[in-house]
Parts: structure tokens; sequence; C-alpha cells
């Protein structure tokens, strides 16, 4: 099952998750582009790239990592290799005909400054519109807190990743990511393209998409009707066979 992907690049809408089960061996990798008002990190000093990839390593487990990297001059002691982020993605209820699926979503609470940290419980829910239109329904809840690595007196030379753990609010940094209820739906066409709109816990963000050769998905979003978000990902299985090792009734 193939799936739009949000901003760090889990199945979601434009920079909320959703509670999408992919199929297993599913694969995506790609790079959103997030403009200067809205950039997690270097808020109104730098955009930012996010360059991802996700995978669903076992039925109902995805796996995600993500970099994010800051774009124009900027010191090399500020950028660094950039903020790096391991989530998991948990789905506990697939859906059903009279249930959405649901899905918790953790960050690894490993990294040293993480900015697309996110602690959220996710629902999604399919509705067929017409032969060609399906809506998918998602809401869901982020923790406004986050467990965080205090740094200030690390010696980067024997870090221990099990040390220094503190508890911290989301709003008290100068621009959070999913920090509170999130919601919004995609309508979609034969799975080629849609559009999307979604409350983000803090603005109203609408965007649009298409699918190209089944498997290359490019997006782009308005952000709080201000500036442009674009992002581009491709999606493909582990487990598919080369053709010339398919049966006939599976190359069909």
């Amino acid at each position: 099952m193939r799936a739009q992907v949000n901003v760090s690049g889990k199945p979601g809408l434009i920079f909320i998750p959703s509670a999408k089960v992919l199929d297993d061996g599913t694969f995506s990798v790609g790079v959103t582009h997030v403009p200067i008002h809205y950039s997690f990190r270097f808020n109104t000093r730098n955009s930012e790239n996010i360059y991802f990839v996700n995978l669903a390593l076992l039925p109902r487990l995805e796996i995600n990592f993500n970099l994010l990297r800051p774009n124009g001059p900027i010191r090399f002691q500020d950028r660094g290799i950039g903020d790096r982020q391991l989530d998991v993605k948990y789905s506990f209820l697939t859906e059903k005909v009279l249930r959405p699926s649901i899905a918790l979503i953790l960050s690894a609470p490993f990294g040293i400054d993480q900015s697309l940290v996110t602690y959220a419980l996710a629902a999604t829910k399919n509705v067929r519109l017409t032969e060609t239109l399906t809506a998918e329904i998602t809401a869901g809840y982020s923790s406004p807190y986050y467990v965080y690595r205090d740094d200030k007196d690390l010696n980067f030379g024997s870090v221990n990743i099990f040390s220094d753990y503190k508890i911290r609010n989301k709003r008290d940094r100068p621009y959070y990511y999913l920090a509170g209820p999130f919601g919004g739906i995609n309508i979609n066409y034969k799975r080629k393209g849609g559009i999307m709109a979604e409350w983000d816990s803090q603005h109203l963000n609408v965007g649009v998409y298409v699918t190209l050769f089944k498997d290359w998905t490019v997006q782009a979003g308005l952000l709080n009707g201000d500036q442009v978000t674009l992002g581009t990902s491709y999606t493909f299985s582990l487990l598919r066979l080369p053709k010339r090792l398919t049966t006939p009734d599976e190359a069909n």
C-alpha cells in the first residue's frame, strides 16, 4: 500500500502523520523543503531541507530516519551534520469497516537536538466518496512535552547516551512541531494524486500532490496561507521480485 508522506517522510499529509498501515517491506526515500518562517531549528533565520528514509520493517511496525539541515550561509559549528532523528511507529489497530487504524509514533530520545520530536497518537479512516474519489481522514494528539538530552556540559568525546535526560515543553522553543490536537483530510483520485487540508496544532495548511510512474510522488503545500513548502519521495517495495523471477499470477 502506497502513502502520501509528511514533512519527515512518514505516511501523512503536509506536517501531520497518519495511522495508515503500509505493506511489509515498503521503503520511501525523499526530501522536503521547509520555508524560513516555518523552519524548525533555524526559524526566521534559514529555510531547511529534511532528508528522510522510511521502512515498514515488520507487520504494523515502521522506522523512520530523518536529517534536518539549514540552507544558506551558516557556520559549521551551528550547522554540523544536521539534526538526526529516529522515529518508531506501531499500528496497534488496523482499519476495518467500522473502525479506523490507530498508531503510536515515538521519537528515540538519544539525540541532543531533535527539532521534529514526535510523541503522537493518530487515527485514520478511509471513506469512499465516489468510484474514483476517496477521503482519508486523520485525527490525533501529540504531547506538548518531550524527553531530551541536556547537552550543555557534555564532552562529545565521551558521550553517554543514557545520561542527562530531561523533560521539556515544546512550547518553550521558538517554533515547535506538533503539540496538541491535530487533524486533516486527504481527498485522492484513484491514488494518483489529491488535495489535502490539515490543522497541525498551530496552523491551517493546504496542499496538493501527484504520483508519477506509480512510485514517485511530488507535493506542494501552502503553510498558514503564507509560504510554500515542497517535497518529493520515491516509494517501492523491497519485497518486490524482479519481473524475470515472478510467476504470471504474481506479475498481474
